[in-house]
């Protein structure tokens, strides 16, 4: 983090990306705060950059909120229009400040037991000319990095890639997540053991389609709630449900 963010350290700090949008990072998100509040009191979930926000379905951000044990002072950028946001923000006169968006999430870690960042999109998605998800990963340098995926054909190449070009930026990422489809195909349920004969991951799982309520309560996800807590424990390659 740069100079002025350094003074906020306090909590642990946690980002989620993706390979893309619409695939199911919200609801992981959302069912992640669920179980670690049991955990630890001070759980605040935030996604700091959106668009497609209008007067029609809820946000990401309302529902992370929502599901957040503690609310810290709210901060970033919304966009009524549902493209990438680095054309969101152009189109609205608008630019994505890296600075702003780092000072506001320390900030939001300082008063926070576990902070957990959405990122808009996947890890690559631009957020202005020249600034990438990735690059505010870099800038933030959070405790960890976990990325969600569809369980769905071309998760493989997806996650892969992703994982390869995240390590060549020095993003390590500690866990994978498949998120169930909405509508299954012939690759759903067998992703997770192919990823592990190509990857060397601390924990790849998957996930069903089910409320969030449920979700928090799988062994599956008391395996990432433990890992982002820093909560001793196996590395874990592959965990089912």
């Amino acid at each position: 983090m740069g100079d002025a963010a350094e003074c906020f350290v306090r909590g642990r700090l946690v980002f989620v990306s993706g390979t893309g949008t619409g695939i199911g990072k919200t609801h992981f998100v959302a069912a992640l705060l669920l179980a670690a509040r049991r955990q630890v009191p001070r759980v605040t979930g935030i996604k700091p950059i959106e668009s497609g926000v209008n007067a029609g379905p809820e946000s990401d951000a309302s529902r992370l909120h929502r599901c957040s044990s503690f609310h810290v002072k709210p901060f970033g950028y919304t966009f009524p229009e549902a493209v990438s946001p680095h054309l969101a923000a152009r189109r609205s006169g608008v630019r994505i400040d890296p600075a702003t968006l780092e000072l506001g999430i320390a900030a939001a870690r300082a008063d926070t037991d576990i902070v957990v960042v959405e990122l808009p999109g996947g890890l690559f998605t631009p957020l202005g000319d020249g600034f990438l998800n990735a690059d505010l990963v870099a800038r933030c340098a959070p405790d960890d990095h976990l990325l969600v995926a569809p369980d769905r054909l071309g998760a493989l190449h997806e996650v892969i890639a992703t994982v390869r070009a995240a390590d060549a930026m020095g993003l390590g990422i500690g866990a994978a997540i498949l998120m169930a489809p909405e509508l299954d195909d012939a690759a759903t349920g067998s992703n997770a053991h192919e990823l592990a004969r190509f990857l060397s991951l601390p924990v790849l799982t998957y996930f069903p389609r089910a409320p969030v309520e449920e979700l928090a309560e799988l062994p599956a996800m008391k395996i990432i709630v433990d890992r982002v807590l820093a909560v001793p424990g196996p590395s874990i390659e592959q965990h089912p449900l």
